[in-house]
């Protein structure tokens, strides 16, 4: 079940909704919790890793507004220079093209595309 977060542009406040499946979350008809607007504005969650200590750590990385896309692609960058995972040619590729100021959705719907994966709107 996704949890996606919202800037809703009605209310000016920042809202989780929980969907009982991506479909769901997909459909045109999500309304902000708070005012019941319409106006909403999908953000990048932040995300817990675990660190390769004994006892898991937890840590969230920030939440990035993904309507900059240069601002999207340095937090990228630098969350993960943290961890010694390579993220592979596909998170190089997006970094690059939201440094280069493409914007986030259409980084995505390439890439759904690339995939033959359909993207409903947010």
């Amino acid at each position: 079940m996704p949890i996606y977060e919202y800037n809703c542009l009605d209310c000016n406040k920042e809202v989780s909704i929980l969907f009982l499946s991506i479909s769901e979350a997909n459909s045109e008809n999500t309304l902000c919790p708070e005012c019941n607007g319409k106006n909403l504005q999908r953000i990048v969650s932040g995300v817990s890793v675990i660190s390769g200590a004994e006892k898991p750590s937890y840590k969230a990385s920030p939440k990035v507004p993904n309507n900059n896309p240069k601002t999207l692609a340095e937090t990228m960058r630098k969350e993960s220079s943290k961890s010694k995972s390579d993220y592979g040619e596909d998170f190089r590729e997006v970094a690059h093209r939201l440094e280069k100021g493409e914007n986030p959705d259409s980084v995505e719907k390439s890439l759904r595309k690339r995939v033959g994966e359909e993207m409903g709107p947010h």
